[in-house]
């Protein structure tokens, strides 16, 4: 975390992935924070992008406001990754 200003910067993970919507089966692509716990949806990644960084703004003030702690990003050394794997059909 680093300090500029009266300001704390926080980095949290964004996992963005090509999913579609309930319903419409729209495709669409999904972000998600496991820090967190929250994900939101845009049409183009970039939007997916701005909608979670709005929400992670939107979740920080939340908690804040409510006078609960930041959740810290876990330093794991972990990554991220996807497997293709045969299955029977």
């Amino acid at each position: 975390m680093r300090r500029a200003k009266n300001k704390r910067y926080v980095e949290y993970q964004i996992v963005i992935a090509p999913d579609s919507r309930t319903g419409s089966q729209k495709s669409c692509f999904t972000a998600f924070v496991p820090a967190l716990g929250i994900a939101d949806d845009g049409d183009s990644v970039e939007e997916a992008f701005q909608n979670i960084r709005e929400l992670i703004t939107f979740h920080l003030k939340s908690l804040r406001k409510e006078k609960q702690p930041l959740p810290g990003e876990p330093v794991s050394g972990g990554f991220i990754t996807t497997a293709r794997i045969a299955v029977p059909a």
